[in-house]
């Protein structure tokens, strides 16, 4: 398979991980739970009864745990595969996304930066003095305040085209890279199949 549907194979076992732990996480599917209906003990005339609960499904804890582990060990099998496939790139990809996600939040702030624009505002502030009798009294004074921006703007326009060229060279290689890597992993399950159906796959009709 290539690399694009391994990690496709890769989140659909991790779902069926996570299915199968949500099963078990219910403890009425890995408990027996029985009633007794001890009513002679009050009533001489009515009888005592015996109540099993019937589960809504036949899957039985203990396979779930092997279907469980059986699911881990084709997760961990997988990884490796993409392991040693990623390691046959010309590329570290792993490397070049992050690198690459850097670049884009860089490349997002630098235009918000570049935006900007000087401009001049008037407020207004307040202090006290001394009158002539002596006595403090506030006034209201202008306060003019001055942006400037203090960078090179033509410096930095050139900076995001570069750092975008750079960007977009390195996401067409990991595009390309994701539909022609190959990944030596032969999938036991598939991912169309749902819990149920690798339940069965593994045991038979549940």
């Amino acid at each position: 398979m290539i690399l694009k549907e391994s990690f496709r194979m890769q989140n659909h076992l991790r779902e069926l991980a996570n299915s199968a732990m949500l099963y078990l996480s219910d403890n009425q599917n890995v408990m027996k739970i029985k009633q007794e209906h001890l009513r002679s003990k009050s009533n001489p005339k009515a009888a005592d009864e015996t109540i099993e609960r019937k589960r809504e499904s036949d899957m039985t804890a203990d396979n779930v745990i092997e279907l469980y582990l059986d699911i881990l060990n084709e997760r961990e099998k997988l990884s490796k595969a993409i392991g040693r496939a990623k390691a046959g790139a010309d590329i570290d990809m792993d490397a070049a996304i992050a690198i690459n996600k850097e670049k884009q939040g860089a490349i997002s702030r630098f235009k918000e930066i570049y935006r900007l624009k000087s401009s001049e505002t008037i407020g207004q502030g307040k202090d006290f003095m001394i009158n002539a009798e002596g006595n403090q009294t506030p006034y209201i004074y202008n306060i003019r305040s001055v942006n400037t921006i203090d960078f090179d703007r033509n410096a930095l326009k050139g900076i995001v085209k570069r750092l975008q060229r750079e960007s977009d060279e390195v996401s067409s290689r990991i595009d390309l890279l994701n539909v022609t890597l190959e990944v030596d992993y032969t999938p036991k399950y598939e991912v169309e199949d749902s819990f149920e159906d690798a339940y069965e796959k593994l045991f038979g009709k549940a």
